[in-house]
């Protein structure tokens, strides 16, 4: 679903209530006729909205961090390799056992509310891990093999976190969305996020109209070279053509660019930088059967992968990206090449798969989709007609059906971003959105675990364990590995850059030239 990108948002229903106020002005002063922008605003071309279900950041993934990395702060951030750096935390240490982590926090950070980062105001944040609408804390959830037992506030800047299974890294964990901190008037009325965000960011924001354009502007005592520009617009473009359009025209400075639009985009004088580790999966929310019976059997789901050409898939509908049977990217240490021979294309293989699913003459099930989804979701259902499988595919360009069919439908067709193959395990597969039944599997259970306390040699052989687990196990079935492609305006910017393999940028690369 890249043009409503669930890779970027979690399931909830909680209803968006913003503010109309016409950005008509800001928008016609950020370019100019020639083009170029100008030395105070950044204008930046979104492929989702980011904020459908209203500002609290916990309500989305990590692929809106490029958006609410602006208004928010985390606990962690990710550095420039990818790897998490502190944020809010001053520092940072675990026991001898890893089953307790320390956290120092910095002082004299202020949010929009006007409330004080103190460790009690932390302990709140992360005591809502409870609420199952807050899908960026899914992965903290009880019985998961990342789970936060308790939260303790014992000094004004000290926060310590206890684990009923040890932790090698969990500041990993704690990096980008789900270490995100909301203001304490916030914490107490949740319903103020429904007009605005609550943070602690570098930027506040002035004013939205909804799924259209947000504006933000510099908060003082913000580092102006880490953040050079006064005002950031968003835009979003669900369609990926209006979104090239817009660059081309000048309308954005730079924007968040598809696949299949990076060619037009270069002979029309758009630079382009790009970056790999978004997936292109079949993502199976429905591992028991609830909305369509056969998708409760491994082999059903197995048997779909098995029907796909994955060569024939990229040179038709995925020009420029590549064809794997993993999870994880190529630059993962949790990569492996067998996976790609294992899940080769084989019809044959697939329909005796299926046969012994109990399966043998197919059956139907449909999936939702945004329209720009169509072609690829095509050329799956002719794989998959020939085997058997009816695929129905339903076009909408609404929000709200989108969302639902996570929890009625047994398929979706959405971009992963792996930029950590722990975390988005923990809070996309099993703990997030895309396990709307809370399916428990106790193969990937145990590689998660795994995984997740493995450090030095060990770290890529769990990794590669996990990967192979999400796949046999029939929890995704990944398509192709994409480059994300951001495009700018060479003559007013310098080239932004990617975090490790993470597919959006980091705000704070944005820089003008000169």
């Amino acid at each position: 679903m890249t043009g409503f990108t669930f890779k970027r948002l979690a399931a909830s229903t909680l209803a968006l209530a913003v503010a109309t106020v016409s950005l008509a002005a800001c928008g016609s002063s950020t370019n100019g006729a020639n083009g170029s922008a100008s030395s105070t605003t950044l204008t930046l071309g979104y492929d989702s909205d980011p904020a459908p279900q209203g500002y609290d950041p916990l309500l989305y993934g990590g692929g809106q961090r490029l958006f609410y990395e602006s208004v928010y702060q985390s606990l962690f951030a990710e550095g420039a390799d990818g790897q998490p750096v502190p944020e809010l935390v001053s520092s940072f240490g675990y026991n001898k056992a890893k089953t307790r982590m320390t956290l120092k926090l910095k002082s004299g950070v202020t949010f929009t509310d006007g409330s004080k980062l103190t460790a009690q105001l932390v302990k709140a944040n992360l005591d809502r891990r409870s609420n199952s609408k807050l899908q960026a804390y899914s992965g903290f959830a009880k019985g998961g093999s990342s789970e936060i037992a308790a939260v303790e506030a014992p000094s004004a800047d000290t926060v310590v976190l206890t684990f009923p299974a040890a932790q090698g890294s969990f500041q990993t964990n704690l990096a980008g969305v789900p270490g995100t901190m909301v203001g304490a008037k916030a914490i107490s009325d949740p319903s103020l996020l429904d007009k605005g965000p609550d943070g602690s960011g570098p930027y506040r924001m002035n004013s939205a109209v909804k799924g259209s354009s947000y504006t933000m502007s510099r908060q003082p005592g913000t580092n102006a070279g880490t953040y050079p520009f006064r005002t950031i617009v968003y835009k979003p473009y669900l369609d990926k053509n209006a979104r090239l359009n817009a660059q081309i025209s000048g309308q954005t400075d730079a924007s968040l660019l598809d696949t299949s639009t990076e060619r037009t985009a270069s002979s029309n004088g758009v630079s382009l930088v790009k970056n790999g580790g978004t997936m292109l999966d079949l993502l199976v929310f429905d591992k028991t059967g609830v909305s369509s019976k056969p998708f409760g059997s491994k082999d059903v789901r197995l048997a779909l992968s098995y029907a796909i050409d994955r060569d024939a898939f990229v040179k038709s509908v995925a020009k420029g990206a590549e064809p794997t049977a993993n999870a994880f990217p190529k630059s993962s240490p949790g990569y492996d090449p067998a996976l790609n021979t294992r899940y080769a294309y084989d019809v044959a293989k697939a329909k005796s798969t299926l046969s012994r699913a109990g399966y043998p003459h197919g059956f139907s099930f449909t999936i939702t989709a945004s329209p720009t989804d169509q072609a690829a979701l095509e050329f799956l259902q002719n794989g998959f007609k020939a085997i058997g499988v009816d695929m129905k595919i339903d076009v909408t360009t609404s929000t709200g059906r989108l969302f639902a069919a996570v929890n009625s439908q047994p398929l979706g067709f959405i971009p992963l971003t792996m930029s950590n193959e722990i975390g988005v395990t923990a809070g996309v597969l099993v703990g997030g959105f895309a396990n709307p039944h809370k399916t428990q599997d106790p193969v990937i259970g145990a590689a998660l675990g795994a995984a997740s306390n493995a450090s030095g040699p060990d770290h890529a052989a769990a990794l590669k364990k996990l990967n192979g687990s999400l796949i046999d196990e029939g929890w995704l079935i990944p398509v192709a590995e994409q480059y994300a492609y951001a495009g700018y305006d060479a003559k007013a910017l310098k080239a932004p850059t990617y975090p490790g393999t993470d597919g959006y940028p980091l705000l704070s690369s944005f820089k003008p030239v000169g």
